[in-house]
């Protein structure tokens, strides 16, 4: 005879912040104090009922307390205000604070001190959540589901605190979210209790072991309404209870394994009576009819196929009763019509048993989540830190029951996976509609087959991708660049090859510069015309010489191939209207010149307005002297014989002694040539 079999979960009922508020509300009891608690103690009506049977009441507000009272803080805690108001009510204090909340509250007033921004992730409605942000202060932000993170203002630094009570998978997929869609600075501070994460990873492993399972807690506990959401993620028969009275024969007929729990605020008297309850059941009858198969939700039997209609299509599986599989649990792809074309009577097919019964009281049962089943056993283990690269298609959009959108179900190496709403795209997507039906690649991230969970991304693939891309870009940009520099370099070549120092070329005004002309000269190849090259004249500037666009002729007077210049005159190509000047005078010549200025060794003469000439002070006087000033002035106009030229050093010697001296020799000469006329002339008339 087969017996039900109930499983308790390893960790269950009150936590330790819990039960040390429990024993100090009690023991104030017993002390008979006169005081009440601010606030349900904890989330359980019978407790609070029976603490109140025993003198402790419970008061909604601080102004129902009188001076001399107790007040006795509740484990979820409360903020710094409350605290003040009942020191100035001179009121007694029992803090029965969570020493776990009273961390949270901790770091949440350090956060803000520090300068981050505080954030708690939890139900905006908990006690506890509403304690930790009064502590946190007033620019504090509460996120509780994925929509919410849209409320959180752009800051540099961002400090994450958890409700100790929150389902710590949503706290990872909020967290990463947020992360993705406001970047900053993160100090992330895992406040999840301890006994939270343990009660929840004890109650998930036993759910995948059970065919029903019960919750027992108060229904405005959150942590025990996380605990039966969890549940009823994995097992299909799962019961949220306060009480053994909610129990019903009927909740588990073709269950023999049965789970339960307890939330945090949960009495162990509670559970052992849920546990009484289950066992004086009249469990023999409800498994009389099944014992030949002993049939229970998730078992999987070949059945025969005996009959089709437009329900479904009936099989055989030895049991009492036959089984019924829905057109929609035999195929995802295929109508009613083509189906039953296709399925004959006689087929052998494998099935899962599914919770529920048919109007005609038949076995429910699954094609599909059999094929599922059965596919999860080809897929394969992950190694933690390790991923692989998979093709899935989208079957469709998954939303929490806030009816936020949390991610994507997609079919993934046979079975169904779950890609992250953040993991979709690198960007916040606002509409999933589009990804309906597609096919995507992306890299499987977390497999447990306990679970039957597969996590798929595409953030890491997408991610280098788009590296990919921008290295592409990149050496192409430097591939583009070093072509042009090739190609700039082979026409600078061949523009040196086809210019040779010491000639003169024809060019074109590029630029004007204050310091002169940019000329090319050759196909990229630009030379400097400098100032003191433009002309001879000094006071030329480069404006006034040519405009851009111009055409000139330039020397070229230095290539400096290493440093890549080009020295360049115009000057050059011009005749120096020095030497035209001086090569109109010839040595012997005497000119007038002007007294200009004085040097220590003579006198600079302007012998015309483009050449000038030194009269050396031995030049000047016949007889020593000591500086030129003491026989000349400035200004001063004379007449000078050409000594010696140099033409190619600019250099013309002039002699103030020597043209006196020729004026005297000529005007002697004359006197000579006249004496010798008058004698001619006396000595004819004396004939």
């Amino acid at each position: 005879m087969l017996e039900m079999e109930i499983k308790i979960a390893e960790y269950c009922g009150f936590c330790y912040g819990v039960k040390r508020a429990v024993e100090m509300a009690e023991k104030a009891a017993a002390d008979r104090i006169n005081g009440a608690t601010l606030g349900p103690l904890i989330h359980n009506p019978q407790f609070i009922a029976e603490l109140e049977a025993k003198g402790i009441a419970c008061k909604d507000d601080l102004d129902q307390f009188t001076a001399g009272e107790t007040v006795i803080f509740r484990s979820h805690g409360v903020g710094p205000e409350v605290y003040e108001k009942a020191e100035a009510k001179q009121l007694n204090i029992i803090d029965a604070t969570c020493p776990n909340v009273r961390m949270a509250q901790k770091k949440a007033f350090q956060a803000a001190q520090d300068g981050y921004l505080p954030i708690i992730v939890g139900e905006k409605n908990h006690p506890e959540v509403k304690s930790i942000k009064k502590w946190a202060g007033e620019n504090a932000i509460v996120v509780e589901y994925l929509k919410d993170i849209s409320e959180v203002p752009q800051k540099d630094k961002y400090a994450v605190i958890i409700q100790t009570t929150f389902e710590l998978q949503k706290f990872e997929e909020i967290l990463a979210a947020l992360q993705n869609e406001r970047e900053g600075e993160y100090r992330v501070e895992r406040t999840i209790c301890l006994a939270t994460s343990q009660r929840q990873n004890a109650t998930m492993k036993l759910a995948g072991e059970v065919d029903a399972f019960i919750v027992i807690g108060g229904r405005n506990s959150a942590n025990t309404r996380h605990l039966y959401e969890l549940v009823a993620s994995k097992c299909p028969k799962a019961y949220h209870i306060e009480t053994a009275a909610e129990l019903e024969q009927e909740m588990f007929r073709d269950c023999i394994k049965i789970g339960i729990t307890a939330g945090a605020s949960t009495p162990d008297r509670l559970i052992k009576e849920a546990i009484v309850a289950m066992e004086n059941m009249d469990f023999e009858s409800l498994l009389a009819q099944s014992e030949e198969v002993n049939v229970y939700p998730g078992k999987i039997v070949e059945a025969t196929v005996i009959q089709l209609d437009k329900d479904g299509v009936y099989v055989d599986f030895g049991y009492m009763r036959e089984g019924i599989v829905t057109y929609p649990e035999w195929s995802l792809t295929e109508t009613a019509e083509e189906l039953m074309a296709t399925i004959k009577v006689g087929d052998k097919v494998e099935v899962k048993v599914i919770p529920g019964t048919s109007k005609d009281d038949f076995v429910r049962m699954s094609k599909i989540k059999a094929e599922r089943d059965a596919a999860w056993k080809n897929v394969a283990e992950l190694a933690e830190g390790e991923k692989r690269a998979a093709t899935v298609k989208v079957i469709r959009i998954i939303k929490n029951k806030a009816k936020n959108i949390v991610g994507l179900a997609v079919a993934v190496e046979g079975v169904e996976g779950f890609m992250p709403a953040s993991h979709v795209e690198l960007k916040r997507v606002e509409d999933f509609t589009g990804y309906v039906g597609q096919e995507l690649e992306a890299e499987i991230i977390e497999v447990d087959l306990e679970k039957k969970r597969i996590v798929v991304s595409r953030r890491d693939l997408l991610k280098a991708e788009k590296e990919a891309k921008a290295k592409a870009w990149k050496e192409a940009k430097e591939a583009r660049i070093a072509a042009a520099k090739e190609a700039r370099a082979a026409a600078e070549e061949a523009a040196y090859a086809s210019v040779e120092e010491g000639t003169t070329v024809p060019g074109k005004v590029v630029k004007i510069a204050e310091f002169g002309l940019f000329v090319e000269v050759g196909a990229g190849l630009v030379g400097l015309v400098h100032n003191t090259e433009l002309s001879w004249n000094r006071n030329a500037k480069a404006e006034d010489v040519a405009a851009v666009g111009d055409e000139v002729e330039v020397f070229i007077k230095k290539i400096d191939r290493e440093n890549k210049r080009v020295a360049l005159s115009i000057k050059a190509t011009q005749e120096d209207p020095w030497k035209v000047e001086a090569g109109k005078l010839n040595i012997g010549d005497i000119v007038e010149v002007q007294v200009l200025r004085f040097l220590p060794f003579g006198a600079i003469v302007k012998i015309s307005d483009k050449v000038e000439g030194l009269v050396h002070i031995s030049e000047i006087a016949e007889e020593r002297i000591a500086k030129a000033d003491d026989v000349l002035e400035a200004g001063q106009i004379v007449k000078a014989q050409v000594l010696k030229m140099d033409l190619e050093g600019k250099k013309i010697g002039l002699s103030i002694v020597k043209a006196a001296q020729a004026a005297e020799q000529a005007e002697y000469s004359s006197y000579l040539n006249g004496s010798e006329g008058l004698t001619q002339d006396l000595s004819e008339q004396l004939q």
